[in-house]
């Protein structure tokens, strides 16, 4: 299981290899708000001293991750790469 730690969105465009800022700008609105919820439950996470509860957490941010995963993709097709 991975380890989550909170993230800034610059992470998480370096990790999706997005430098263009024009296409960082366009990603900008789609990605901010499931990021927010990213980190506000990886702050729960760290909280939490139910077994059960962190399960349920860490399932919630297995989705939340799929979701940034998803969301980088198909907006980087729909806006294109440009390659520096």
């Amino acid at each position: 299981m991975p380890e989550y730690t909170q993230k800034t969105i610059e992470s998480f465009f370096d990790q999706y290899d997005v430098t263009d800022p024009d296409l960082k700008a366009k990603i900008l609105s789609d990605i901010t708000s499931i990021i927010y919820d990213y980190n506000m439950h990886v702050v729960s996470l760290e909280k939490e001293t139910d077994e059960y509860k962190k399960r349920q957490i860490l399932n919630d941010l297995n989705e939340i991750s799929d979701k940034i995963r998803e969301t980088f993709g198909e907006a980087i097709k729909k806006h294109g790469k440009r390659v520096d």
